[in-house]
């Protein structure tokens, strides 16, 4: 798989889609691609920050709002952030947009078949993809055939 990346134009990326897709992988290899970049992974923010916070819809937005503050302090301190969540919503979407992050959602080829072994997807409640889901607005999607990555930025 071969991702083309203009990234000249963007101030952030950040990476979004169902658990499993491999966001936090690809955010690994474009890190080291990166000299001036800082990953900011959904999972640690959760675990560091927003362990306040359930699985809901409601508090899914408040953890990703809580993500999208911290990747605006990484681009006021002049880095690029790498950013990956589970859930993205519209609202934010827009907001990035706006301030010039590009966000990708990742699509896992095959899927279904990765859904139906994967631990999040049995017996959990508040899971992207199964009973939440994303808003409404254009998704710009890149899809991970799960072969080697290899990411062309200019």
């Amino acid at each position: 798989m071969i991702f083309k990346l203009k990234l000249k134009k963007y101030k952030g990326i950040w990476f979004y889609g169902f658990s499993g897709s491999g966001k936090t992988y690809i955010s690994k290899i474009l890190k080291k691609k990166l000299k001036n970049s800082v990953v900011v992974d959904g999972d640690n923010v959760r675990k560091l920050i927003s362990n306040d916070l359930g699985y809901s819809k409601a508090h899914r937005k408040i953890q990703i709002k809580r993500i999208y503050g911290i990747s605006k302090l990484i681009i006021e301190s002049d880095k690029f952030p790498i950013i990956s969540t589970v859930f993205m919503s519209k609202k934010i979407n827009n907001l990035c947009v706006k301030n010039k992050i590009l966000c990708l959602m990742v699509v896992r080829d095959n899927f279904i078949n990765i859904k139906k072994n994967h631990k999040t997807y049995k017996n959990k409640l508040n899971v992207v993809g199964k009973d939440i889901f994303f808003d409404n607005f254009k998704k710009k999607k890149i899809i991970n055939d799960n072969t080697s990555i290899n990411f062309r930025i200019y």
